[in-house]
């Protein structure tokens, strides 16, 4: 495995500063005195034709007459000079740069044209950068500092990747007084080049970096960005606060799901995709910054608070309810540990209020019989300054207390300024996030608690599927592109069931009339009693201008119904095309509930779908939920469950329980719908009747544009979709039926059972180790796969319930971006078949799809049918020189 694409920039072993100078006032000045005065041990270039030397150092005139080689170019000179400098760079064979000049993007149209001629010649070059107009890049423990911050950057183990300078420039500042550090402190401005996404797939390996704090204003690159994001989440906290969460939508709402959709709400759906914790001020990014800098993970929510202040207990106790925080009661043994040793008026509950003349030997008695009571996963000890209580001495006892204490987070609040500053230097010393008020050091709790959340959410699997998924997505697009042809962007209801249909969504089924006479034909048709609804593509809410006639029993119902209807909509709405009419049959089901499905396309994100309370109050009562497809029966069972009206789909009192199952795979069709068809901008199902007997669309609505020519399939979303294309069928020589498809999430149980059935020769081939069964981590894993980075391709036998998986091949892509590394195992069940040539080939296509150039892998050197199978394919093979037990082999693609 080879290092980084990315190593050379982050850790730099020589650095040529563009606009050096002796100026303390200017950009290349400051740069190129943080470097020279650091501890950075590489050398360090200036070049500019103005001066001959800097700093009592030679400058040098251009980048050619520097003789040696350059690592990295920091360019701080004035925007019309940088593409020259980038030029020069390429020439010189420098591939990584930092751009700290203004004056593009940000600086209107013709900064923007400036900035793509940067992005042109770097290219042409193969130049990576950071930037343009950012304040640079960090490396503390490198001692590289090539910003133009005024402060030094301690170091320490939190990376922060920010696009706001003024951020960058707080946090080193804040840092040093509070004891913390950083391990790289990235500023990437306009995010031309590298953004948030590669920044990610660096440090997510970055053996200095423990936990990762983002600081996000716009992201350009979506789908990088989540599965980037996603990758380092499952390895280290990662902490994102947003700026511009309340703006206003970046688009009018069309459809009732458009009026749900906040301009923030598609970028929760991706941080709790991708398993972050999302931070919604300053001080929640700086409390968890403080807390992760002390290594600290919690295996839960739950959290003690000792305190010597009833108020001060009342406040912390506020925001953990706030976020859902539990403050569960102290058990039995600690309540009579602690009755022993307290006075008679303690609180007995949590907090744990030890009384204002509570000593230091009274903390250390509370402190540790709540790290020993394993009813906490986290203790917070909070202190306000009384007569009988001596600060200092209280921390100095929490600091011998929690000396020993591996297993929970141990957070201390000392509230006051003057009284208790010796105690946090005291404190923060020895390693004790500290906190001057309870809300925020409840907040750093929260982020543990909230990261340890997801990691528990993404070991969740799906069970099998149980619906078929052989749509007729050909049949839905030739709906689609007849009403593109007639130039219109919005269906018909007809129209917008037949597309649901197609995917198997359960709908009512509409006749369209457009008279009075054929509105009756339509009802006899359909049997009565029946619906009528007004027809018109400018109509989004139906029943405000009277759209919506129910319960219709006999012809002369309909026939008065469709005139009064259409002259009224025809008055309320003269702007509207009136089409007429479209009737249905009126759903009878006892215990209904109203719900919404739709979907809306977000500039950034794309597709986002949207569950929650239907009816004609949507927009007032805004219980709703977003999440981005595709999705999978544990995603669309969490969406249903994140709003007010999962809790109506339960049993109560009389009424008999929803058929969830149902709903579930609803919102599981239209993300295949969503997913299949990127002509689709919006869907609105309002309402979906669910009941006991199942659920159906009774009103529907999508709206459509002609997709971008010439872009791939899956372009329109976020998170790479399921790979249909690698799907291949065929038989094995002994007539057996043999599908090799990539995996999903649905075979989890399959995969599991395929490892238990390998025999322990086939296990120790494929895993280098002696194991049982997958850890549910491992499954998860091996199952829910980022499509974009990784393959893992299942080879299955026989159809329908009696399929077997009898094989897998995956591969994961380095970190170089160019090689993956792969890993094969066939059962012992099905030998001389060519099966591992099979799942081989194809893996090797897909990688090569994915525009890999270099497949590699270890194999025992006692596999000699493996080894036999990576000769005939092409692979060379040669000893590991880590291992002598194993060979490595390899095949350039």
């Amino acid at each position: 495995m080879g290092p980084h694409h990315l190593d050379g920039l982050f850790n730099p072993t020589s650095v040529a500063v563009f606009g050096a100078s002796g100026s303390a006032t200017s950009v290349g000045g400051l740069v190129y005195a943080n470097l020279v005065q650091s501890e950075f041990r590489g050398p360090v270039y200036a070049i500019n034709p103005k001066y001959k030397r800097v700093l009592e150092r030679r400058c040098y005139a251009r980048i050619a007459d520097v003789k040696e080689q350059v690592g990295v170019a920091i360019i701080a000179s004035p925007a019309a000079t940088v593409p020259g400098i980038l030029h020069e760079c390429g020439e010189k064979g420098i591939r990584n740069a930092v751009i700290l000049s203004a004056g593009f993007g940000e600086a209107g149209e013709q900064g923007l044209k400036a900035q793509q001629e940067v992005l042109d010649v770097a290219r042409r070059n193969s130049i990576r950068f950071i930037g343009p107009n950012c304040v640079g890049l960090a490396r503390p423990w490198l001692g590289f500092n090539a910003s133009f911050l005024g402060s030094g950057i301690p170091k320490g183990n939190i990376a922060l990747v920010s696009q706001s300078g003024a951020l960058c420039s707080a946090i080193a500042d804040w840092a040093g007084p509070h004891d913390l550090g950083l391990s790289a402190l990235v500023s990437i401005g306009n995010a031309v080049d590298i953004g948030f996404g590669e920044a990610l797939s660096f440090l997510s390996g970055d053996p200095e970096t423990e936990a990762i704090l983002l600081y996000v204003e716009g992201i350009s690159q979506a789908r990088s960005f989540i599965s980037e994001l996603r990758a380092a989440a499952r390895l280290k906290p990662v902490i994102v606060l947003k700026a511009g969460r309340h703006g206003k939508s970046s688009s009018a709402a069309r459809t009732h799901t458009g009026a749900l959709m906040g301009s923030n709400a598609a970028f929760e759906a991706a941080l709790e995709r991708a398993g972050a914790v999302q931070a919604h001020t300053f001080g929640q990014l700086f409390a968890a910054a403080e807390i992760l800098s002390a290594h600290h993970r919690t295996s839960g929510n739950r959290l003690a608070i000792v305190t010597n202040g009833g108020g001060a207990g009342v406040l912390a106790s506020d925001q953990a309810e706030e976020l859902r925080i539990d403050l569960c009661k102290p058990g039995d043994k600690t309540l009579d540990r602690l009755d022993a040793v307290l006075p008679p008026y303690w609180s007995r509950s949590n907090p744990l209020d030890i009384l204002g003349d509570a000593t230091a030997e009274a903390y250390r008695e509370a402190i540790e019989a709540c790290l020993d009571d394993s009813t906490f996963d986290g203790l917070l000890v909070m202190l306000t300054p009384q007569a009988m209580t001596d600060p200092e001495a209280v921390a100095r006892t929490m600091v011998e207390a929690v000396a020993g204490n591996r297993s929970k987070p141990v957070l201390a609040c000392w509230m006051g300024e003057a009284s208790v500053a010796g105690a946090r230097r005291i404190l923060s010393s020895s390693g004790i996030p500290d906190f001057r008020v309870p809300e925020k050091a409840v907040e750093a709790f929260s982020s543990l608690a909230r990261h340890e959340l997801n990691q528990r959410l993404a070991l969740e699997t799906p069970g099998p599927q149980l619906f078929s998924d052989d749509h007729d997505v050909a049949g839905a697009r030739m709906i689609i592109d007849a009403a593109l042809l007639d130039d219109r962007t919005m269906l018909s209801e007809t129209e917008s069931k037949a597309v649901m249909k197609a995917f198997g969504i359960p709908v009512n089924i509409s006749i369209a009339a457009d008279s009075a006479a054929d509105a009756v034909v339509a009802a006899g048709t359909i049997g009565f009693p029946v619906v009528m609804k007004i027809d018109s593509p400018q109509i989004s809410h139906k029943s405000d201008v009277g759209g919506v006639w129910t319960n219709l029993l006999s012809a002369a119902d309909v026939r008065d119904a469709f005139v009064t209807m259409t002259r009224r909509a025809a008055e309320l709405r003269p702007d509207a095309t009136i089409n007429g009419v479209t009737l249905e049959r009126m759903v009878s089901a006892d215990h209904v509930r109203e719900l919404l499905v739709g979907v809306d396309r977000d500039p950034v994100f794309g597709p986002v779908i949207v569950f929650g309370a239907g009816g004609t109050m949507v927009e007032i009562l805004q219980d709703s939920a977003v999440a981005l497809p595709p999705l999978t029966s544990v995603l669309a069972g969490r969406l249903i469950n994140r709003t007010r009206v999962s809790r109506l789909l339960d049993a109560f009192r009389s009424q008999p329980a929803a058929d969830r199952q149902a709903i579930v795979e609803v919102l599981l069709r239209i993300s295949d719908l969503v997913t299949e068809l990127p002509q689709v901008m919006s869907l609105d199902i309002n309402p979906l009747f669910a009941s006991p007997d199942g659920a159906i669309a009774v009103d529907a609505r999508i709206t459509v544009e002609r997709a971008v020519a010439g872009t791939e399939p899956d372009n329109h979303l976020a998170v790479a979709p399921y790979p249909r294309h690698l799907v291949e069928h065929g038989f094995l020589p002994d007539g057996t039926s043999i599908t090799i498809r990539p995996i999903r999430p649905e075979d989890a149980q399959s995969e599991q059972a395929f490892v238990r059935k390998l025999s322990p020769r086939a296990r120790q081939s494929r895993f280098m180790q002696a194991i049982h069964e997958l850890t549910p981590r491992m499954l998860a894993e091996f199952t829910q796969i980022d499509y974009s980075r990784e393959m893992a391709l299942v080879a299955v036998v026989g159809k329908g319930s009696g399929a077997t998986q009898v094989g897998v091949a995956r591969y994961v892509m380095n970190p170089d971006g160019k090689s993956c590394e792969f890993a094969i195992v066939v059962s012992d069940e099905i030998q001389k078949q060519g099966i591992g040539s099979r799942l081989m080939n194809a893996l090797i296509r897909s990688a090569r799809q994915h525009g890999l150039g270099l497949m590699e892998g270890m194999v025992l050197a006692g596999n000699q049918p493996m080894l036999t199978l990576m000769d005939e394919l092409g692979f060379s093979q040669r000893p590991s020189e880590d291992d002598p037990e194993t060979v490595v082999v390899e095949r350039s693609l």
